[in-house]
């Protein structure tokens, strides 16, 4: 529960932190017409998108690119242009739940960036971030991109570790 609220917590400080500098990056408008950041919409609230847990399982990594249309205040349609079919599931209902400030409708491409690191684990399961000290987060650059990393999932066994040392 306290890795859980941590991890909340940090995401909370990501999405503050990234909401305002990311909210000014360009971005491909209709047709390929470059967007500059006074007319892509200013999303004012979304769920926080979470690494799919069957893609952790299965080591699914890479990224996603969508073609979102809005109404003026939510996202009409979403288009997947490319990425691994359960990172492209998970990145689509995300988007939907994204409502922005009243704008006239528009279109443009977002980029999801998926990203897994392997934990270092000791004989008796004890793990760290490894080297690089690496940890779970989410930063969002809306309504462009969104990045995402999380560790790999790891099944810990020590009574292994004791059988290979006979």
């Amino acid at each position: 529960m306290t890795r859980q609220r941590g991890f909340c917590l940090c995401v909370a400080f990501l999405f503050l932190a990234g909401w305002s500098t990311a909210q000014n990056k360009p971005a491909n408008g209709p047709l390929g017409v470059h967007q500059t950041s006074s007319n892509l919409p200013k999303v004012i609230r979304a769920s926080v998108p979470f690494y799919p847990e069957l893609a952790r399982q299965t080591r699914i990594q890479g990224t996603v690119t969508l073609r979102v249309s809005t109404d003026g205040k939510l996202v009409s349609d979403v288009g997947a242009g490319s990425g691994h079919p359960i990172l492209v599931r998970a990145a689509t209902e995300n988007v939907k739940t994204w409502e922005f400030k009243p704008h006239p409708p528009t279109s443009f491409e977002l980029t999801f960036r998926y990203k897994l690191f392997i934990l270092e684990c000791d004989s008796e399961c004890n793990c760290d971030r490894g080297e690089r000290g690496e940890k779970e987060s989410v930063l969002l650059h809306m309504p462009t991109e969104v990045d995402l990393s999380a560790p790999t999932l790891l099944t810990c066994d020590p009574a292994v570790e004791i059988r290979r040392k006979k």
